[in-house]
């Protein structure tokens, strides 16, 4: 038993000295023994750059940054049309005939001391409209838009003081009718209550003049008799209304 416990201490020290430790481990690249913390990423198995280090390519400066493309603005200028290259051959070879040339050599020394060119064809169809801003470069396009908003004004507050006085002046004019209770009190009419008024009074015109006043049922034998009845007039607001009414036949 001695010997035995001897040799299970030789192998337990054998093994601790070949245990590797945990700082060990990490420093030595192998992706299997490499551990990661918790919470963080798992450490490079490969020899990289310093942590500062910027990966890429660097870009040269552009010269013509946002500023000189929004704030500069490059005309556009057409390229001049090239010429025809070919040569009219229809027209040469008339002139040629004019001339009195008869063989092909004599056309080419010909061809080379009259160069005409061929002239392109004009558009086919009407020709184009002319627009207001062909005329007047500065014409501009579209519906007119309101005025631009007064940005001062806004800033100071003016509309604001203005809609003060104006509130001011209407409480001032009702305190002042308040305090003259003694006096007449004048009734604010609506806009609905004023166009209900003036339709009822257009409705009583149209009856007025439209509508036949019946004379009122009387017999007979009692049509020719007056009256014997006459009573002195009673002051009233209505009065004016009254004889009025006994006016009308």
């Amino acid at each position: 038993q001695g010997a035995r416990k001897h040799s299970c201490r030789a192998l337990w020290r054998q093994f601790r000295r070949g245990a590797m430790s945990d700082a060990y481990r990490q420093r030595s690249g192998n992706c299997v023994l490499v551990k990661d913390d918790i919470g963080k990423a798992k450490p490079s198995c490969f020899s990289l750059p310093h942590e500062a280090f910027a990966y890429g390519r660097t870009e040269p400066p552009d010269m013509e940054g946002a500023r000189e493309v929004t704030m500069t603005w490059a005309s556009h200028i057409p390229r001049p049309r090239p010429e025809p290259p070919s040569q009219d051959f229809r027209k040469i070879n008339k002139m040629a005939t004019k001339e009195g040339i008869p063989n092909a050599k004599l056309l080419a020394t010909f061809r080379k001391d009259h160069d005409i060119r061929l002239i392109p064809a004009g558009p086919a169809g009407p020709l184009p409209k002319v627009i207001p801003s062909d005329v007047i470069p500065h014409f501009a396009y579209g519906r007119k838009s309101r005025p631009s908003t007064p940005i001062h004004s806004v800033v100071n507050h003016s509309f604001a003081a203005e809609y003060e006085e104006a509130a001011d002046a209407l409480y001032s004019k009702y305190e002042a009718g308040a305090l003259q209770r003694g006096g007449k009190h004048r009734v604010r009419l609506t806009k609905a209550s004023t166009t209900q008024i003036a339709n009822a009074r257009s409705h009583k015109e149209f009856v007025n003049e439209h509508i036949e006043r019946k004379e009122p049922f009387k017999m007979t034998k009692f049509k020719k008799v007056p009256s014997r009845l006459m009573l002195a007039p009673i002051k009233s607001a209505s009065m004016p209304s009254l004889q009025q009414a006994n006016q009308t036949p």
